[in-house]
């Protein structure tokens, strides 16, 4: 998923501000659009139908905060190899 993407998620329009993958694992952090809201998630993936979902979110309404857990969830993912 590259930055600048824009998708959906169970009726959510969202837009991705950055994106890391590492082997089968990832971590987003997104926008809603509807609101503004920030969101890191885990392990984002395409649907059939071609919308998608991840593992689990954390939502922030500061970009600050959410791009701190971001570099947090980043870190936490590359401690472990597939």
């Amino acid at each position: 998923m590259k930055p600048g993407l824009e998708f959906e998620n169970n009726g959510m329009k969202l837009v991705c501000l950055a994106f890391y993958s590492l082997g089968k694992r990832n971590v987003g952090l997104f926008r809603r659009e509807s609101d503004g809201m920030y969101i890191t998630a885990r392990n984002t993936s395409q649907d059939a139908d071609g919308s998608y979902s991840w593992a689990w979110g954390h939502y922030f309404k500061e970009r600050e905060e959410a791009e701190r857990d971001y570099q947090k969830r980043l870190e936490e993912m590359c401690q472990y190899t597939d």
